[in-house]
């Protein structure tokens, strides 16, 4: 389910299969947060710019995500153990 609050969004998970990756995250963690996401102007930039930086990321391009955004992840051992998702603007 998804809830618009204002100028954002509150997502709920639940696994759809018992080998997906939101079954696997709570089998490993338990239930709980499983990611923040944040909407940018141009994902490939920001993709490109953060691995300069040294950022890990788990998608180097986009893919098509919830609500046909855009997306891409960054890898939870570069940003303090939080996985974060980076949503494009719809145009």
């Amino acid at each position: 389910d998804i809830y618009q609050v204002d100028n954002s969004k509150l997502e709920f998970l639940q696994s759809t299969s018992p080998d997906s990756p939101i079954a696997r995250f709570i089998e490993q963690r338990g239930e709980g947060m499983h990611h923040i996401a944040l909407l940018v102007d141009h994902l490939q930039p920001a993709l490109d710019y953060l691995q300069d930086q040294g950022i890990q990321l788990i998608d180097k391009t986009s893919r098509i995500g919830a609500e046909g955004l855009s997306i891409a992840f960054l890898h939870p051992k570069s940003t303090g153990g939080i996985l974060i998702e980076l949503c494009e603007k719809n145009k």
